[in-house]
Order: structure tokens, then C-alpha cells, then sequence
């Protein structure tokens, strides 16, 4: 059995998948850090391990938590992340250091020592332009459940391109397929509102990071680009493989209620296609460039549940990925965010293709479950 879960942290995101014993975590973080601390502390034990934790991107409100996760849970076996090159480590590092926040400085700067020897570090290839993912050619990377020094076949330091395939040991039918894009035009945002001193300053090893002056100035900016400077956003489908589909289909409900149907297996309406249980995790990432429906269209008709990206930011979504069939939408958010998300168009044109927008606020009460079982 499977349950996903939307966990209540507002505006921020954080995601996991139970797979029988196996924990995939997809981001971690929320602007309302003491209020998530709760959550992160309530979703798991010092038992727990997780065995892969995605992280989209490193804006602090998708991060902010990591900490907490990583000192909650007995380790953190496998961390998936963008691949960014060294200028872009320095840039969003001095950043955090600018804003306080030291540690969140250290696990871009050096992931490794972040979390130490025990997990690996896989670094995902910017997607280069025209690339498909091809489910029947490409090779699995499988992410074995041991320690780094027992791994065979993949280092502690490992980098893959975007669309590599991973699967958990003994679970080769559920792949998580992780594709890194870079959006060049998002930290130019940020760096047009400084002086070019200043940019010259994040973008060095710089004891002006001290100054008190300097670290406001950056604090006042990064508000203002709703703290949006990552250039990359790594998406992840996680689903059943397309060979899958044929041979064992899936049972599948929530704990919503929507139109008054409880989403039951024996429910006779369009959104229980027995077979379509996948989700697609988005982080922030801009469906308008992103061209989510040919990168992933071997695996598009598995697809049920589309996170909406940047917390329903108008800019950020497009309708047309909607248009093939009905799908679960949940949206991570703010109750009092001050950014108007989601966009009141964004949820219109949700409805309007028959989708359903599932709010997952800081309340308790809003979080949102997926139990899928597969039916032998």
C-alpha cells in the first residue's frame, strides 16, 4: 500500500510517500517555521528512515524544514537534488548567510556536510531543450536501501541526467523520475533590484555578508521576488510504470469528499480510472516553459494528481495541462499570505475543466491523503 501525503504547513511544501516501509519526502520547508516544526514532528519518528528526499529547488520556503526532518528521523539515506554549478552555490549561499540562515547556507554550499557521510548526494542534469524521456530505453538508476559503503553501482557524490528513472530495492514497478529545469530569467529578478556592487558581493566569498547594512538591504530584495531567485526547479513524477498499467491495476481514495462522493473503488465516476495513481510534483516550477506533457508523455495517461506550482501563482500555471482528462489539484498555501495566492483565475480554470483545487493550508484539518493499494 501507498499513502501520499500533502502535509498542512501553508505556504511552503512538503510532501511524502509511504511505500509499505520505504519514506519518500518531496521538499520540506514553509514560511511559518514554527507552525511546520509541529507538522515535520508529527509526520515522523526517530524510527523512521527516509530513503529519498527530493528537494525542487532551494527558495527558503521549500527548505526552511530540512533541519527539523533531518534531526527528527533516525537518517536520510538518498537526497535528490538540481544539479547547480559552483557561481550559483556561492550566489544562493551568501543569500542565506545575508538572511540569517546559516544552516540553510550549508546544505546549499555543501550538501555533504549537511548531512553527513552516511547519505548520498545525487545531482540531477539541467534537461537540455528537444530531450524525451523514453520509458523503454533508459537505463534505471535503482537506489539501494544500505549503507553508502555496501552501494554497488552508484557513489556517494553521483550526478544523472534529467529523466533517469529511480526506483526503491524491490520496488521496480513505482519509478520516481526527476527532470531539472533551469528558468534563466528568475535570479536576473533579484539582481536587477541591487547595484552592481552589491551583486559583486553575492557573488564572492565576502566578508561584507557581516555587514549589517549590506544583510538588510538583501533581506528587503529577497521579500520583494516573493523569494523566488532559484534559477532551477526539479519536477518528479512518481507512478507506476507504463508496463505496469496492464499487468496490476490499482485501488485507489482519499480522505476528501468532493460533490458529495467519497472516492471509493466501488464509486462509479470518472476520477477512479484504476490505473491512473501517479502524481506530479512541481515545486515552483512555470508550466508555461515548462512543457510538462511532452516530457512526460509516455506517462501522462498515469497521471491523477498534479501539485499546482508556486502556490497557485497566475504566472506559474497554464490550463492546458488540464485538457487530457480530471485530476486531483492541491495547492500548498498561506491562509494570510500576503503574495494573493492562489490566483482566483488559477482556481476558475481548475473547476473549469472538471479538476478539483484542494486547498492544504496551515490548518490541521486541510491536509490531504491518497491511499493507493494495488489490487492482484
Amino acid at each position: 500500500m501507498i499513502q501520499r501525503t500533502f502535509h498542512p504547513v501553508g505556504q511552503g511544501a512538503f510532501y511524502s510517500e509511504r511505500h509499505e516501509n520505504h519514506n519518500i519526502v518531496y521538499d520540506c520547508g514553509s514560511m511559518n517555521v514554527s507552525k511546520g516544526k509541529k507538522v515535520v514532528s508529527q509526520s515522523f519518528s526517530k524510527e523512521d528512515v527516509i530513503d529519498i528526499l527530493f528537494i525542487s529547488h532551494f527558495d527558503y520556503d521549500h527548505i526552511s524544514l530540512i533541519e527539523d526532518l533531518k534531526t527528527t528521523v533516525k537518517e536520510i539515506r538518498n537526497v535528490v537534488i538540481p544539479l547547480l554549478h559552483r557561481n550559483e552555490k556561492i550566489l544562493l549561499s551568501n543569500v542565506f548567510k545575508a538572511l540569517g540562515e546559516y544552516s540553510l547556507a550549508s546544505l546549499v554550499d555543501n550538501p555533504n556536510k549537511f548531512f553527513g557521510a552516511e547519505t548520498r548526494i545525487i545531482s540531477v542534469q539541467v534537461y537540455e531543450e528537444k530531450e524525451e524521456i523514453n520509458s523503454e530505453e533508459e537505463k534505471v538508476a535503482n537506489i539501494e536501501l544500505s549503507n553508502v559503503s555496501n552501494v554497488i553501482g552508484i557513489e556517494q557524490n553521483k550526478e544523472i541526467p534529467s529523466g533517469t528513472p529511480i526506483t526503491i530495492e524491490n520496488y521496480s514497478d513505482w519509478v520516481f523520475i526527476p527532470f531539472n529545469y533551469k528558468y534563466k530569467d528568475r535570479s536576473k529578478e533579484f539582481l536587477d533590484k541591487l547595484e552592481s556592487d552589491d551583486i559583486k558581493k553575492l557573488k564572492r566569498h565576502s566578508k561584507h555578508i557581516l555587514d549589517s547594512e549590506f544583510r538588510n538591504k538583501i533581506k528587503k530584495t529577497y521579500k520583494k521576488v516573493s523569494g523566488n531567485i532559484n534559477e532551477n526547479t526539479l519536477f518528479l513524477y512518481s507512478g507506476p510504470t507504463p508496463k505496469e498499467k496492464s499487468n496490476h491495476p490499482y485501488l485507489y481514495w482519499t480522505n476528501k469528499l468532493f460533490c458529495g462522493f467519497s472516492f471509493l473503488e466501488s464509486c462509479d465516476i470518472p476520477f477512479l480510472e484504476q490505473n491512473r495513481v501517479a502524481c506530479l510534483y512541481t515545486g515552483d516550477g512555470d508550466l508555461n516553459k515548462t512543457k510538462v506533457k511532452d516530457i512526460y508523455k509516455k506517462y501522462w495517461k498515469l497521471i491523477k494528481t498534479i501539485q499546482i506550482p508556486h502556490h497557485g501563482s497566475l504566472y506559474s500555471f497554464v490550463e492546458n495541462v488540464l485538457e487530457s482528462s480530471y485530476f486531483f489539484c492541491p495547492i500548498s498555501v498561506g491562509k494570510n499570505n500576503s503574495y494573493g495566492h492562489p490566483s482566483t483565475k488559477v482556481i476558475s480554470e481548475i473547476l473549469s475543466h472538471k479538476s478539483y483545487p484542494i486547498y492544504v493550508t496551515e490548518d490541521v484539518d486541510s491536509i490531504f491523503i491518497e491511499i493507493i493499494k494495488k489490487n492482484n
